[in-house]
């Protein structure tokens, strides 16, 4: 689809727009919502009213897209889940035949709990890159327009600010001067109405229309300069099972209220499969005098299947006549990447099922600025909606720096690096992730710079710029993205973290876990269990919905609140793994959830408790907590020590030898929490990837000495153990335990069960060798001979059949 000319004045672009609307529409203007998650968009244009034949609803949006955050680039980004998704990819079905019969169509866009939302952006680039997603999402898709919903962002999540008094209308100036022949509608709610002027501007001279978000109440939005012809007082949610839905004699009095008092748009909310024309009736009768009649056929909704395009979008290698566009790859997926000039409305082709996760492309016109867009193939018959890549400019020749990499984070300083080029100088800039002003260092010699000064544990951002000589600058880089750490802790010893159960979380910022494979372990003490509904003791993971969780925890609405739980997200629904054993309280056990493609596990001490046949990719994007998932009533009253997130499936015997510790660079490692280092404002992660885990409304006392594994069990020792020296193993249950020992003087034999839990202690010598298994429970136990002087002399595992 071909923009109108932007020489057109914006005001009369505006009047364009609403005239193309009012040209055709009811007065009042009918909007409807239709939920895509549950329902078909078709079903918008199957009710017409009975005289006149025009149609009931004027305006159909799609609800709803979502804003979510993008941690490694620091930028928000239109999501679309599956059902979105299928919406989009096949607009010639459920889109068009709408605009065909005068139905302008919108997307809803609302924020997803990452932090990303229309009130915080903080600087005029930032909402323009924004404002150019939406664009080019809805000319690209052929879409009328966009609906702004101020709900669920989560603001300051993953460190990003707060709402601020000019993102709001930035936005809207730089979504009417991307898409001037457009709709833009906002639903009044949330920190945006409060932000509606900016520098002597004021929103509501970019907004078209908008309404009142409280269903089955009257109340006309202030949006000036905006009048009653341009709003909605009456929001209805449409008569279903659903009990917050407005009753036949509340929907009488909304539409009475508006006719009379002359306001000249009617809002209606998520229209289903049923046939709902004799309410609907009850509206118009009185708005339009007219009963509404069900015209067509009602369509029925399967859901669509999910796939997301790549994030971490960002161009290095610049320069003038080539760019190198660079993404986050999924090994199993291939892509499809278009570029334009941005002045042009015709992708050109990068690249089709394509696998790797950068492209280079050529020809490029100096000083010219560029778009670029991705989709994933996830199969044959199914790809991603396109998700639009920052703005580029081609450059003048002076290279841009690329490959930038951080590291070495101490709280205060962090070391930066990047690609030497044949440059004169370079100039670095950096900021907070929150922060609008950068920082600009200068006349830097060399390509690596030590930063210093910088807060503890604050995601910044920063970019380089070559200086080419005779004074010419290149391009900036892409933006990097790190968090400046905490100074180290020296451990005081082995620890755990105590949580009440009502305000005591732990805060892992944002993890991308989508994808095959994943394990959840650690050790787990419940003081006690929740006794009311739902009784959730939540322990770790991720929970933005139920097209997008992972996570472990205790308790259900219809589950014993001591049984462990673990769920993933395939599609737009859950599955949920309950375990068969029961928890006891006050007894440390190790609890490991792991996902390998085919089928979910639970462990118990080592032991496979429950499995379901589960496949395909899992959604799992959004913020990591441990103690608390969804809100504080899902606390989880206990302690926790030595947990971690793998992107692998663990095997048994990986679970079972490495419960009390494991390399820090260990293959598929994401995250490691070893709850040591008894003060501070955080739980360290022992891996390269600085998950820091923020204690939320903990202190020093926290911190418990009450710990699962014996400190003496390291990993060393049993990387050294000599099965050899140990026999029968396996061993039956009230046979007895041979061990190998040549020290005359003796030795201690130590025998601890899969908790860590001293289970038996007896010493041996050469003569006197055997230990009795009759008073042990059957399973795996490790067992370590000490010598007189408390040397290892051996460890490794015994099985008790």
């Amino acid at each position: 689809m071909k923009k109108k000319s932007l020489l057109i004045p914006l005001m009369a672009l505006m009047l364009q727009a609403g005239s193309q609307l009012q040209a055709q529409q009811l007065n009042p203007l009918g909007v409807c919502y239709v939920e895509v998650n549950n329902n078909n968009m078709l079903n918008a244009g199957s009710y017409t009213l009975q005289t006149s034949n025009k149609q009931l609803f004027d305006v159909a949006i799609i609800f709803a897209a979502n804003i979510n955050y993008d941690v490694s680039k620091s930028r928000a980004y239109i999501s679309n889940n599956n059902n979105v998704t299928k919406v989009l990819n096949d607009v010639n079905t459920y889109v068009k035949p709408l605009q065909q019969k005068g139905i302008k169509v919108l997307l809803d866009l609302l924020g997803n709990h990452q932090g990303a939302g229309i009130s915080n952006f903080p600087n005029r680039e930032a909402a323009k890159d924004f404002a150019l997603q939406v664009a080019h999402t809805v000319y690209t898709y052929g879409l009328d327009g966009v609906d702004l919903d101020d709900e669920w962002a989560g603001y300051g999540n993953n460190g990003t600010g707060q709402p601020n008094n000019s993102s709001f209308v930035m936005l809207l100036q730089e979504l009417k001067a991307a898409m001037p022949d457009k709709l833009i509608t906002f639903y009044y709610y949330g920190p945006a109405t409060s932000r509606q002027s900016y520098n002597g501007d004021q929103a509501g001279n970019y907004i078209n229309y908008s309404w009142n978000p409280y269903y089955g109440t009257y109340s006309a939005p202030n949006v000036p300069p905006l009048d009653k012809t341009k709003l909605s007082p009456a929001a209805t949610w449409i008569q279903n099972t659903n009990p917050q839905s407005t009753p036949a004699s509340v929907l009488s009095t909304l539409a009475t209220n508006t006719k009379n008092d002359g306001y000249g748009v009617f809002m209606w909310y998520d229209l289903g499969t049923s046939d709902v024309a004799n309410y609907l009736s009850t509206g118009s009768n009185i708005l339009y005098n007219e009963n509404t009649q069900l015209s067509g056929q009602l369509y029925p909704w399967a859901q669509g299947q999910a796939c997301d395009p790549p994030l971490g979008l960002e161009v290095t290698n610049v320069t003038g006549a080539t760019a190198k566009l660079n993404w986050t790859s999924n090994g199993s997926q291939t892509y499809n990447i278009d570029y334009k000039p941005a002045s042009s409305t015709t992708w050109t082709n990068a690249a089709t099922n394509y696998s790797g996760s950068n492209v280079v492309i050529n020809n490029l016109n100096l000083n010219t600025d560029y778009d670029w867009r991705i989709q994933s193939n996830c199969s044959s018959t199914l790809t991603s909606t396109y998700l639009f890549a920052p703005r580029f400019n081609s450059g003048n020749g002076c290279v841009t720096p690329s490959g930038l990499v951080s590291g070495s984070y101490l709280g205060s300083t962090t070391q930066l690096s990047w690609n030497a080029g044949t440059v004169s100088s370079y100039t670095l800039q950096y900021k907070t992730t929150a922060a609008t002003t950068w920082i600009e260092v200068p006349n830097i010699t060399t390509n690596n710079y030590s930063l210093q000064n910088l807060t503890p544990n604050t995601n910044y951002v920063w970019k380089v710029q070559s200086v080419c000589n005779g004074g010419t600058a290149s391009t900036y880089s892409g933006e990097g993205t790190f968090n400046s750490g905490l100074a180290p802790v020296t451990s005081p010893g082995p620890r755990s973290l105590s949580f009440n159960g009502s305000t005591n979380y732990l805060n892992a910022g944002q993890f991308n876990l989508s994808g095959n494979a994943v394990t959840f372990e650690g050790w787990v003490k419940v003081n006690s269990f929740k006794t009311s509904f739902p009784y959730i003791s939540s322990v770790m993971g991720i929970e933005v919905g139920d097209s997008n969780s992972a996570m472990l925890r205790f308790g259900d609405g219809n589950l014993a609140s001591n049984k462990l739980q673990f769920i993933l997200s395939f599609g737009s629904s859950q599955v949920k793994l309950n375990t068969n054993a029961t928890f006891n309280t006050n007894t440390w056990y190790h609890i490991a959830a792991t996902y390998d493609g085919s089928a979910m596990k639970i462990y118990v001490n080592g032991t496979l408790d429950a499995s379901v046949a589960a496949t395909g990719n899992f959604t799992a994007n959004g913020i990591l907590y441990l103690g608390r998932n969804y809100d504080n009533s899902r606390t989880i009253n206990g302690t926790l020590d030595e947990f971690r997130v793998w992107k692998k499936a663990l095997t048994a015997q990986e679970i079972m030898d490495n419960k009390c510790n494991v390399a820090a660079t260990s293959p598929g490692l994401e995250a490691n929490w070893k709850m040591d280092e008894g003060s501070g404002t955080a739980a360290l992660d022992s891996t390269p990837n600085t998950h820091f885990a923020t204690l939320v409304s903990m202190s020093d006392t926290n911190w418990k000495t009450d710990v699962p594994c014996d400190p003496a069990l390291s990993v060393k020792e049993l990387e050294s153990a000599k099965e050899s020296g140990v026999y029968p193993n396996p061993v039956k249950k009230g046979n007895d335990i041979h061990f190998t020992i040549n020290d005359r003087s003796g030795a201690e034999v130590l025998l601890y069960d899969a908790t860590g839990k001293l289970s038996k202690k007896q010493m041996i010598d050469p003569n006197n060798n055997t230990m009795n298994t009759q008073d042990l429970i059957s399973g795996t136990y490790i067992y370590k001979i000490t010598s007189s002087n408390n040397k290892v002399l051996s460890s490794g595992k015994i099985i008790i059949k």
